[in-house]
């Protein structure tokens, strides 16, 4: 026998094959070969019942038209070697004619119910109601023995020296202190983490072994022997009842779309499985885009088939070109069924996330298997955050009671009342909006707010943190990513939504472009240092504004009635957008 994949037979080697009826025949196999097999096939009839192929191709449908079909050739077949009698065959086609009228007429009444789907998902539930977040946190001690064994190899594997001077050791040391923790070292500690409570991780995508910026190197590979060695597979168990899962790391090749396609029915699968796809960077995944539109995001709405697949989607604009910078955020959010007005608490189809944190990332990945129904997550993933100093975390970030914040505040901010301008920003770009404030000298006036997660839209989350800021005036949305791109379009709306009476949200970044950035990497920095420049241009009258309002104030508790000036801020009432200040107790 043989087994077929696309136009490739794998059949066993000195066989004898005959060709009979167009069907090959295998006997006495025990090797295998590949062969390829030529299938000719054609379509019968057109697209749909309107279309007729014979307007345009007549001379070839006139030979089809005129071919039994292959039911008919096989049914007059088995009449002629009096296995069926005419009079059967009638009576059979007669019965399921009338099978199919009778399915037919019933589409017009039909009112599917739940698809039959692989075992596990009985486990698992619908979301019904909007999810809150629980604490995905693990025990620190924990943390930091799954952390060394990460790094631990066995003493038949020699381990490249680069990686144990920049990848070992390093890891070893910052566990020790329990600060400063990478994006990797997070990585591998939910892993890890998971892989102790008996889920499995499948990690995919080109070179994921090694990690596309070698930060990863999840696997390691003996520079003696090239054998092939995963630290976080040989962690011992507390106990014999302790099931321990299983971490798979897949080199993939660069055929995204099959890939793609392959990752998403493995979480459809297995949904205690956590199923993550890497792109090489994240511009590679368009290259995956009918997988996304017709199966990931749109599956659940059109099949009931949920699916929680992770996508990794490398992001950043940091001098890689048009074709290295971009997860195309703006494409992924307009898929997104995340209602615009936020007045109904809508499930959503997807998660897309752009985490800043290490910590964050950890709780992401745990988050995604630890809820009790399953939706797609897309992570615009690090790239120069990687190894930013600034951009790590802490042990404690991790630690039991704590778990995955859709929106940060400013950490730096000491007065609210006294900022002026809040910055919302989603990204890497904090990290270069935070060292300009720490180096301007109006710098306290500002605050700059992340939004972590940006489908849902974290409206709550969200109006909790801005409405801090009683006396801001000017809100800027800032990001790296032209006008027409990245997470503005979808964002604008919904935070002018609840933002106070008589302000709105102005933009600062990149004006609208064709390609996702310049091909010219020094009109890209420049790009760059404008648009940083201008998200703090205008503070001073700012603070001016701020000195008035302190004024007028002075003066109506001196004078025991209003000030002659008015305050800038006075028609700034949070309080006006109920429907958002209704839940800000909640946080």
């Amino acid at each position: 026998m043989f087994r077929l994949y696309t136009s490739m037979a794998i059949i066993p080697k000195n066989l004898l094959v005959q060709r009979e009826q167009q069907l090959l025949i295998v006997k006495n196999s025990e090797r295998y070969v590949d062969v390829v097999i030529d299938v000719w096939t054609f379509r019968k009839r057109g697209h749909n019942e309107l279309d007729e192929p014979s307007f345009t191709q007549p001379a070839m449908y006139k030979r089809i038209n005129s071919r039994k079909s292959i039911p008919a050739m096989y049914e007059g077949k088995l009449i002629e070697s009096g296995e069926l009698t005419r009079e059967k065959a009638d009576k059979v086609r007669k019965q399921w004619l009338e099978s199919l009228n009778i399915a037919f007429a019933d589409s017009f009444s039909c009112n599917p119910v739940d698809p039959t789907r692989p075992p596990g998902w009985s486990k698992l539930g619908a979301p019904h109601e909007y999810p809150t977040e629980e604490a995905t946190g693990v025990n620190t001690n924990e943390l930091s023995n799954i952390g060394v064994k990460s790094v631990t190899t066995s003493e038949s594997v020699t381990v490249h020296p680069r990686i144990e001077r920049f990848h070992i050791k390093p890891r070893l040391k910052k566990l020790q202190e329990g600060a400063g923790l990478d994006w990797a070292t997070a990585e591998a500690l939910a892993f890890g983490s998971l892989l102790a409570e008996g889920y499995n991780v499948r990690l995919s995508g080109q070179d994921v072994g090694r990690g596309t910026f070698s930060q990863r190197h999840a696997m390691l590979v003996c520079q003696e022997t090239e054998k092939v060695y995963v630290p976080l597979n040989h962690m011992d168990a507390d106990s014999q009842e302790q099931r321990m899962g299983k971490l798979e790391v897949v080199n993939s090749n660069l055929c995204e779309g099959a890939v793609v396609g392959f990752e998403y029915g493995v979480s459809v699968e297995d949904p205690f499985t956590l199923a993550i796809w890497e792109a090489q960077f994240g511009d590679f995944y368009n290259n995956s885009q009918t997988m996304f539109d017709g199966y990931i995001v749109s599956g659940e709405t059109k099949w009931g088939q949920q699916n929680g697949l992770v996508l990794l989607l490398p992001h950043g604009f940091d001098g890689g070109g048009p074709d290295h910078s971009s997860c195309r955020l703006e494409r992924h959010l307009q898929l997104s069924n995340d209602p615009v007005d936020g007045h109904t608490d809508a499930m959503p189809n997807i998660y897309v996330t752009y985490p800043t944190t290490p910590a964050q990332f950890f709780h992401l990945l745990r988050r995604q298997v630890k809820r009790n129904f399953r939706k797609p997550l897309i992570v615009a993933a690090p790239k120069t955050m990687l190894r930013l100093a600034s951009a790590t975390s802490a042990l404690n970030e991790m630690s039991p009671g704590t778990c995955f914040k859709p929106v940060l505040d400013d950490p730096t901010t000491r007065d609210p009342h006294s900022v002026k301008r809040v910055m919302v920003v989603s990204g890497k770009l904090y990290y270069d909006l935070a060292k300009l404030k720490n180096e301007n000298p109006l710098g306290e006036h500002v605050a700059i707010v992340r939004v972590e997660e940006l489908t849902p839209f974290p409206r709550r989350e969200l109006f909790h943190v801005l409405s801090r800021y009683d006396n801001a005036t000017d809100f800027v949305w800032v990001q790296e990513e032209p006008r027409n791109a990245g997470a503005y379009a979808f964002a604008a709306p919904r935070i002018k939504s609840m933002l106070p009476q008589h302000t709105t949200l102005r933009y600062v970044g990149r004006s609208e472009h064709a390609a996702t950035c310049s091909g010219v990497e020094t009109q890209q920095a420049a790009e760059h240092v404008q648009l940083t420049t201008e998200a703090f241009d205008g503070l001073r009258g700012l603070v001016a504004d701020l000195v008035i309002d302190s004024i007028a104030t002075q003066h109506e508790k001196q004078h025991d009635k209003p000030a002659s000036v008015i305050s800038a801020s006075v028609s700034h009432r949070w309080a006006s957008r109920a429907v958002y200040a209704a839940h800000s107790s909640d946080h």
